[in-house]
């Protein structure tokens, strides 16, 4: 009986290990998604920002210069063994961030494009979509946090 318990648990945590490195892939390809056409013209991504009607002009190019690479940091952390860790907590961090950003937008009835994957697609103003997707994102980010407590998914 407890070989089967064994067996049972065994294939459960392959499942599991499985299940989080499809998350892993999932968020760090979303992340780097965002960060690359963020990184090749931070220019454009500046404009975009003071439409938040959150940030100081003074910080508008900080922001529009670090947070693609915090994007570009998290998914690579994401994707080793070493930073995996600090790049969940990095990604819980910023999806939890950019949730507020956009739920903000739409509280204020603000019109904007969100930036969020720069000029790599067409600019559309943001909306419930772009909302319920960070949420998402969001959840699966706290769903790798869960997870870190049990033995690491290699």
């Amino acid at each position: 009986m407890s070989q089967v318990h064994e067996d049972m648990s065994d294939r459960a945590s392959r499942w599991r290990r499985g299940g989080v490195w499809v998350l892993r892939l999932v968020v760090a390809g979303v992340l780097l998604a965002a960060a690359a056409p963020k990184l090749a013209d931070p220019v454009a991504f500046a404009a975009k920002l003071p439409n938040y009607r959150l940030f100081p002009d003074v910080l508008v190019n900080v922001v529009a210069t670090t947070a693609p690479m915090l994007e570009l940091l998290a998914a690579l952390a994401l994707l080793s063994g070493r930073l995996y860790r600090g790049g969940v907590w990095l990604s819980v961090g910023l999806m939890a961030t950019f949730t507020a950003l956009i739920g903000s937008a739409l509280a204020r009835g603000i019109d904007l494009d969100c930036g969020c994957f720069g000029n790599a697609v067409q600019a559309e103003p943001v909306g419930a979509l772009d909302l319920v997707r960070n949420i998402v994102l969001l959840g699966l980010t706290v769903v790798l946090a869960l997870d870190l407590g049990r033995e690491p998914a290699r």
